[in-house]
């Protein structure tokens, strides 16, 4: 007869010990309602981040765009202290050729221009005092929306048109049609507009580097102002001064639609700027 810890030796198990059954404890999952309700919680929280967070990248860009056009209407003003305080040819009728004996170089480009060369802008003569391409596009604008843009040429170089008042909207020098009229800064006023963000909807402004105010009017959009809607109901707009602020599509068309000297419709010696 033997005793029970002899027995243990025997099998291997040291004297006063006994052999153990280790049972795992399995971790407690989510469960299905624990698991929907998690979702739940972070898809609300999306919902109520992601309008801010929509708001904050409009703003960003809005930003950007006014800074842009704020250093075009500074490197005009470098452009007319380097120039005796003419202005820069303004592109007018520029897209395709120089049609003007005196003057070649626009504010954008040497002409000819295509619809597909975006380093065109490098030999405008505002090139100079910007050398950064992206200076002379609203980072809103996506050059697919250029199937909606008159002729599409320009809109591949830039948002932003120049009043084509500073050449009298193609106005030619007196006794020689082939001299487009060139003007000294101070035919205008400070707050004359200079540049704007032209309405990518319709219109014809998009062939050269200049537009005339109503030139790209939606005409099958009584809402249209001439301005563009990639902000909304503001664009940006330039003056000679050398600053830029928003303006509302509202006051931008009845400025445009006025048949007096105003701000938008300044052309020299013009009792009606037109």
């Amino acid at each position: 007869m033997y005793r029970t810890s002899d027995a243990t030796r025997v099998q291997g198990w040291p004297c006063g010990t006994h052999p153990r059954v280790s049972i795992g404890h399995r971790r407690r999952g989510f469960t299905l309602v624990e698991l929907l309700v998690v979702i739940g919680i972070i898809a609300m929280l999306i919902s109520i981040l992601l309008p801010s967070l929509n708001r904050a990248r409009q703003m960003a860009i809005r930003t950007k765009c006014l800074s842009n056009l704020r250093q075009l209407c500074i490197a005009n003003q470098q452009y007319v202290n380097d120039n005796k305080t003419f202005l820069p040819f303004s592109n007018w009728d520029g897209g395709t050729g120089a049609p003007y004996s005196n003057i070649r170089i626009g504010w954008l480009y040497d002409p000819p221009i295509t619809s597909t060369d975006p380093s065109k802008v490098e030999t405008g003569s505002f090139w100079p005092y910007v050398k950064v391409r992206e200076v002379y596009r609203c980072p809103a604008h996506d050059k697919i929306e250029s199937g909606a843009f008159g002729a599409a040429r320009s809109d591949v170089l830039t948002s932003y048109l120049i009043n084509g008042a500073i050449n009298g909207y193609g106005t030619t020098v007196p006794g020689n049609a082939s001299k487009i009229q060139m003007y000294k800064i101070s035919k205008f006023k400070n707050d004359d507009f200079l540049l704007w963000e032209a309405d990518e909807r319709g219109g014809a402004a998009w062939n050269d580097g200049s537009s005339y105010p109503t030139e790209s009017f939606n005409p099958s959009d009584p809402a249209a102002s001439g301005l563009s809607a990639r902000h909304g109901k503001v664009a940006t707009i330039g003056f000679f001064d050398g600053h830029a602020e928003w303006i509302d599509h509202k006051t931008y068309r009845r400025l445009a639609l006025e048949n007096v000297r105003n701000q938008v419709w300044c052309k020299p010696e013009s009792p009606t700027g037109r």
